[in-house]
């Protein structure tokens, strides 16, 4: 459940009959990067000497690839030639090119340092094109707004993908019963995102379940009554067993080291143990910052796992159905039937209940336990999927808003304003573009914005972007 730490190199290139030296902006932007390196948790790697020629580029490149980096930062601290670029090219997989101010807009040329970052944009882009090296650009001084913010995001994105790459993820139970669009290759997403699968039966589960020492069984099921605004769970022993499954999957996670979870809620667990396991999914989300899909959803757990790190939250994303439209505002219902962690409720909290749908028209008493709760208001929020074997990744933002009638029984509330890709899209149309696209039915959701980073995690890991396909009343295929 840890991972190491993201590796960012720095090198600052320049040449003599410039003022880079002169001016101490290449120490400037070290002493900068360490202070960032503390606050933002990444390993810096810098050369401190100043690269002024090629045989300096290969000396720098010799030391920066001993520190098998992730990302290297390439300052043209005042402008610099290609043969000190290339070099540098065989130290990360992955490349930041730098250019900073000229310190006055008159007079003599200082730094020349922009015409720099053109100049080797332009050489990895098209003299070396067949490399295909991915690179961001970046400007400005390393306490300055537009760098923070650039450099934030890739430090986020980056250490999300890490995050993925070293990732393990235990699967209990498969995929539920006739969900084929959420079964996956592992192999293909090893490939993909770099993620581990292990799978586990849901006996295996049961069984774990029922060793949980009785003391130890009683003190959690008395907390999380406690946590709830109301308890109308029909058979007090379900309680107790739902408490059980989550002490066992909190236990299989720490003994294994998963990440995250994805576990099949029915049918296999009703047929072993009479339950729904809704309410230890959400106390884990809430309680212990794990991501548990539903319905074996392992692209869902992904998902979930990839926006945990991104917003570094102290409680864990959300995975929801795409529900229902309201025909008299421009609001969608998202909704699951009980497994939203508590954090995400509105003031009146969460109820522990039956299950909404399973039992329901039968001759079998209810089945518990389950959440209810609304979505409390959020001016941002982030929903996101990587899905089809994790090639491709939704990107869209919305709000939660308060909205009458509240939304079905279970785990829900009503989003407005989206967009797509950073772009704004009707309801009507984000509907359309997920089925034409052929998007699974899983959303995972978390309070905040973090589009920027997913969009540069897709750019880093060469994804598809689920795109923006207006409605039209003609069949339409992608």
């Amino acid at each position: 459940m840890s991972t190491r730490s993201l590796r960012v190199g720095f090198v600052g290139l320049s040449l003599a009959s410039y003022f880079a030296e002169k001016l101490g902006y290449r120490e400037r932007s070290i002493d900068g990067l360490k202070q960032l390196s503390q606050d933002w948790q990444f390993d810096l790697f810098t050369i401190d000497e100043a690269v002024q020629s090629h045989a300096d580029a290969e000396r720098a490149a010799a030391k920066l690839q001993e520190a098998e980096l992730d990302f290297l930062l390439i300052q043209n601290t005042s402008i610099s030639i290609g043969d000190q670029l290339i070099p540098l090219i065989r130290c990360a997989p992955r490349l930041g090119i730098w250019s900073l101010p000229d310190p006055s807009l008159a007079g003599e040329v200082q730094l020349h340092s922009l015409v720099a970052l053109q100049e080797h944009a332009s050489i990895l882009k098209r003299t070396l094109r067949t490399r295909q090296l991915h690179h961001k650009w970046f400007y400005d001084h390393v306490d300055s707004a537009i760098f923070l913010r650039r450099f934030g995001v890739t430090v986020r994105a980056l250490q999300g993908l890490l995050r993925l790459e070293n990732a393990h993820i235990g699967s209990i139970g498969g995929v539920s019963p006739g969900f084929y669009n959420l079964e996956i290759d592992p192999r293909k997403i090893q490939q993909q995102v770099g993620v581990t699968l292990h799978e586990h039966d849901m006996e295996e589960l049961v069984h774990l379940a029922e060793q949980e020492e009785q003391g130890a069984v009683t003190l959690q099921a008395k907390r999380m009554r406690e946590a709830a605004a109301e308890v109308t769970v029909s058979n007090p022993e379900t309680f107790q067993r739902v408490t059980r499954v989550y002490l066992a999957l909190k236990r299989m996670a720490q003994q294994h080291q998963y990440d995250a979870l994805a576990v099949q809620c029915w049918s296999r667990i009703q047929e072993l143990y009479g339950i729904v396991p809704c309410m230890a999914y959400s106390w884990l989300g809430s309680d212990d910052n794990l991501a548990v899909s539903c319905e074996g959803d392992i692209q869902g757990a992904i998902s979930m796992l990839l926006l945990n790190e991104l917003t570094r939250a102290e409680q864990s994303s959300t995975l929801l159905d795409l529900a229902a439209f309201d025909p008299n505002s421009p609001y969608m219902m998202m909704f699951h039937c009980g497994v939203t962690p508590r954090h995400f409720a509105d003031e009146k909290g969460i109820r522990w209940v039956d299950h909404v749908t399973l039992g329901r028209f039968s001759d079998e008493a209810p089945v518990g336990v389950a959440g209810d709760l609304v979505f409390a208001p959020q001016a941002d929020t982030t929903i996101s999927y990587l899905g089809d074997d994790c090639s491709q990744i939704l990107v869209a933002r919305a709000k939660i808003v308060s909205h009458e009638p509240s939304g079905f029984d279970g785990t829900r509330g009503w989003f407005a304003d989206f967009e797509l890709n950073q772009e704004s899209i009707s309801h009507w149309d984000l509907f359309n573009s997920l089925i034409i696209n052929g998007h699974e039915h899983h959303f995972a959701v978390c309070i905040g914005d973090v589009t920027d980073e997913l969009l540069e995690f897709a750019n880093w890991k060469g994804l598809r972007l689920v795109k923006h396909i207006p409605y039209r009343d003609h069949l339409q295929c992608d």
